[in-house]
């Protein structure tokens, strides 16, 4: 087997979809069931099924999985270990993020970070998509850290910020005149939700049932803009976090009372536990960091300037206002 059958593995394991995954590749979607097919011959069993127009791994190919995605971060590792030493490459750090951040966070972050002239060597290598998926890969290995709403046992995490949710309706709608809403005056309206194992949707689902209630979903989607889009087609209403495709005429956005105050999504930022040696933030603006404190040791403000190489994210402080950042109250412990 070759290096290019296990990338080419790893890739369609994770999107389960030959076309997406030969785009992510940039090869020709025959060049990949080849490839596929001759790993799958090598190997003496089949590593993928298909029924109807959807792919899934075998039991085969969960098993093998793991293995793959240990081997080439294990040699994504080295030669980049290599590359430092030769000094020929800028350090990369490999970032994960999901959609509705991007605008709010992601630049700003960015922005600050190249301030401090000892960082402009190091480089961010960024990757976009929902919070679940962002987060597999950070356990897959293939991103150092990232941000999500998602945390287990298997991950370090640290609250980033949290970020309170909204009621999006039609700019025509009944509510659209109030100054806030509580639970009560939209549960029983047609609901556009994120679609499963979204951390919004788990959120959504959890509220509902805690309030013995249950949601009248007309439409499921990917992500929080095309929510927006058919709350602006009349469809229905979708409770959401501040993206930039809110400033429009056809739908309005009203804050939803303190009184519910499960209406706020906590933003973590994860890395594999142990973590590796990252070149990663040292200054950079809208978050800092700190070295990293026992896990039920309360925040502090501080921050250590490290040499260069980052080893362990630690606790992020509030040091601007855009984002609005929440830093941990006393009593409070790491996750």
């Amino acid at each position: 087997m070759t290096l290019l059958q296990l990338q080419y593995f790893q890739v369609l394991a994770r999107v389960l979809h030959y076309t997406r995954a030969a785009e992510e590749l940039h090869i020709s979607q025959p060049s990949l069931s080849y490839s596929i097919s001759e790993l799958e011959k090598e190997l003496g069993v089949k590593l993928f099924e298909k029924e109807n127009r959807k792919i899934s791994l075998t039991a085969y190919g969960e098993q093998f999985l793991p293995y793959v995605q240990r081997s080439l971060a294990l040699l994504d590792e080295g030669a980049a270990v290599l590359e430092q030493m030769a000094g020929n490459l800028p350090q990369v750090a490999k970032l994960g993020y999901f959609h509705s951040i991007s605008a709010s966070l992601i630049p700003a972050l960015v922005e600050g970070f190249y301030r401090e002239e000892d960082n402009r060597s190091i480089r961010f290598q960024f990757t976009e998509g929902p919070s679940f998926d962002i987060f597999n890969q950070v356990k897959a290995g293939e991103l150092d850290m990232a941000f999500g709403m998602h945390r287990d046992d298997w991950a370090e995490s640290v609250i980033i910020m949290r970020q309170p949710l909204y009621l999006a309706v039609p700019s025509d709608h009944p509510l659209a005149a109030r100054h806030s809403v509580t639970f009560d005056d939209f549960a029983r309206e047609p609901q556009v939700m994120l679609d499963k194992p979204s951390s919004l949707r788990t959120q959504m689902d959890r509220i509902f049932a805690q309030r013995g209630a249950v949601p009248n979903v007309v439409f499921e989607v990917r992500e929080c803009n095309a929510a927006l889009q058919y709350v602006a087609l009349k469809f229905g209403v979708s409770v959401l976090p501040q993206v930039p495709a809110m400033d429009t005429e056809k739908v309005s956005i009203i804050p939803i009372s303190d009184q519910d105050k499960e209406f706020v999504r906590t933003v973590y930022l994860s890395w594999s536990a142990p973590a590796p040696c990252l070149p990663l933030p040292r200054g950079c603006g809208t978050i800092s960091w700190s070295t990293t404190p026992s896990r039920n040791e309360p925040f502090r403000r501080r921050s250590a300037r490290t040499s260069g190489v980052f080893s362990l994210p630690g606790t992020p402080r509030k040091i601007s206002e855009k984002p609005r950042f929440f830093p941990l109250q006393p009593g409070q412990t790491m996750i």
